[in-house]
């Protein structure tokens, strides 16, 4: 059976959501079970397999993904793709029901969102590049744009990701983000260590952005689960980096979708 996570108060019952874990899939090691990237050397058909698992876990709906790139490229999703992908972007956005938006991880943070007053979704991938380079406010203004979407409408939900005590990052990723949201204080990274790096909050600084972009507080939720630290429940990059295997690991997904 999929473990599937889910927020309890997000969204109603005109959306599907979920976060995948590694359980319930047909992968092997390093990418046992359910591995949804076939980008890193996994079976391809044990990859379509899982997908096919959490399409059913989803209604059947469509599972469709971007090629993710650590950027702030917003994809607005009209219809199902000819293949897996919409194409080269780190956030998807949809008002149509059946189409299931994936926003893949193994370490990185994944944002859902839902417009309830416009039936409109998005899914992102928001590592610490996608964070500096502001895709999550790139994906609110294109729901915007494209649906009419209030920020102060939207809910959100922050999926589970690598916690800042297993995420050390140097002092020019730092300095960014200091650049960005000013004192790394009140949660937003540890101490500097003698080399002047420290474990960084990737998903802090994605709840700011969701603040600084009008989304009300009381309107996010955040599944504070480590990416890194449980190994039985998730994929994680820089485990497999510590282990040996540096490139060849699975991902999960943040899932979200429209009912048809």
């Amino acid at each position: 059976m999929l473990d599937i996570l889910r927020a309890d108060g997000f969204g109603d019952d005109r959306i599907a959501h979920g976060f995948t874990t590694r359980t319930g899939g047909t992968s092997t090691a390093p990418y046992a079970s359910l591995n949804l990237s076939w980008s890193r050397g996994d079976d391809k058909a044990a990859v379509e397999a899982n997908r096919a698992r959490v399409s059913q876990a989803f209604g059947g709906a469509r599972l469709v993904f971007a090629n993710q790139v650590h950027g702030a490229t917003v994809l607005k999703v009209d219809a199902a793709p000819e293949g897996w992908s919409a194409g080269e972007g780190d956030a998807l956005i949809t008002n149509q029901p059946g189409l299931a938006l994936c926003a893949q991880t193994a370490d990185c943070t994944p944002v859902l969102l839902y417009d309830a007053e416009n039936a409109a979704i998005a899914a992102i991938h928001a590592g610490w590049r996608g964070v500096i380079a502001g895709v999550i406010p790139a994906a609110i203004s294109a729901m915007s744009q494209a649906y009419g979407s209030r920020p102060e409408a939207l809910q959100a939900v922050i999926g589970p990701a690598v916690a800042p005590e297993n995420y050390r990052v140097g002092p020019e990723v730092l300095e960014q983000f200091e650049t960005m949201f000013g004192p790394l204080d009140d949660g937003l990274a540890l101490p500097r260590d003698s080399e002047g790096g420290a474990g960084l909050n990737v998903s802090e600084g994605a709840r700011r952005q969701l603040l600084r972009a009008g989304v009300p507080e009381d309107a996010i939720e955040w599944l504070k689960a480590c990416t890194f630290a449980d190994e039985d429940r998730f994929f994680s990059c820089r485990r497999a980096a510590r282990d040996g295997h540096a490139g060849h690991f699975g991902g999960q997904c943040g899932v979200i979708a429209l009912k048809a």
